[in-house]
């Protein structure tokens, strides 16, 4: 574990400011996308507003159709860079899971490092305070990302009769290293993360043992399956480690024992899991041959493969979450509440 933490100290530090004035000055950003916005039909999604470190932040709940009883489980999604949570949740099919499997969903939004101004991919893009050392803009260390996300699961908790064996959190890109940070620093609120394409940053255990899934592309080129130069519309960062960094500090800080247990369940699709970890959690690992930095099985993102490289229907990122979080709860938990709370036209 000590040859990690040192792996993550040495990760060089890039203003985003500068990258994002680079970008105005030699849009390249242009080059990475034909149209990155989802063009797709309004999300079936309520806005919420919430006050956290006195300013207004959102987040976006979709309640599950059909009649089903209390207590309810719940599923975080953290969009990427550049990104928002309705189009992630379209986009990645999280809806139509939600519906199908019976789970509240709430999308989770970041703030632009210039909140003042009009959100831009390329200029002003949501980004995660998810401890990344490329990220050292200050109007994105400012924001208590982990606060915002305690804050809202309060708030969910007052509102509906929440399952606390049954909270999840994923993530894609700078959102897959949020939910990675949460599940160090709100170890205990969750009972398994899933990241996709994304580092760990933090080399802090967490409090709490959670089961943990890590999804990469061997073929991604801002996450470098073996390390190295990390490319992105705001700029190339060199350094960066290899994936099997976070999967090892996970599988350390759990205390997982003995080998991994490695299937192929595709041809182009590798799984090693950990299962024999603290307090009967599990880490897996996911490795997809033909992936580049995008969600497997997802709607066209519109990001283009020159830059991005390949999208995959090899793999389905967002059955495959669900499949994990249904069979991994946390043991030893009751419900928070002893009857449902629904909002109104729910």
């Amino acid at each position: 574990m000590s040859g990690v933490r040192e792996r993550l100290k040495r990760m060089r530090p890039v203003s985003l400011g500068a990258v994002l004035l680079a970008a105005i000055l030699f849009p390249a950003g242009a080059a990475w996308c034909d149209n990155y916005r989802h063009d797709s039909p309004a999300s079936p999604t309520e806005r919420f507003s919430i006050d956290v470190q006195g300013s207004g932040r959102s987040y976006y709940v979709h309640f599950p159709s059909g009649s089903r009883a209390a207590p309810w489980s719940l599923v975080l999604v953290l969009h990427g860079a550049g990104s928002d949570a309705p189009d992630t949740l379209s986009m990645q099919r999280w809806i139509e899971a939600s519906d199908l499997n019976g789970f509240i969903l709430v999308g989770l939004e970041a703030r632009p490092p210039r909140a003042w101004l009009p959100v831009n991919f390329r200029f002003n893009p949501r980004v995660w305070n998810s401890g990344d050392p490329g990220v050292q803009e200050e109007g994105v260390l400012k924001n208590d990302d982990v606060a915002y996300v305690r804050a809202v699961l309060d708030e969910l908790g007052r509102r509906y009769t929440i399952d606390p064996s049954r909270v999840y959190a994923t993530g894609f890109s700078s959102g897959g290293g949020m939910t990675q940070r949460l599940g160090v620093e709100l170890s205990e609120r969750f009972a398994a993360i899933a990241a996709v394409g994304s580092l760990r940053a933090q080399a802090t255990a967490p409090r709490a043992a959670l089961s943990v899934l890590l999804i990469y592309g061997r073929r991604d080129p801002v996450v470098p399956y073996d390390g190295g130069t990390r490319v992105t519309p705001w700029g190339d960062f060199p350094g960066m480690p290899p994936v099997s960094s976070s999967i090892a500090a996970w599988a350390g800080d759990l205390h997982c024992g003995g080998d991994a247990q490695t299937t192929q369940p595709g041809p182009l699709v590798q799984r090693q899991a950990w299962k024999d970890c603290d307090g009967g959690t599990e880490v897996q690992a996911v490795t997809v041959d033909d992936l580049g930095h995008h969600w497997a099985g997802s709607l066209p993102d519109g990001m283009k493969e020159s830059m991005a490289g390949p999208q995959s229907q090899a793999f389905d990122d967002t059955g495959e979450i669900w499949a994990f979080f249904a069979t991994h709860p946390r043991r030893g938990t009751r419900p928070q509440a002893l009857e449902t709370a629904v909002p109104a036209g729910h």
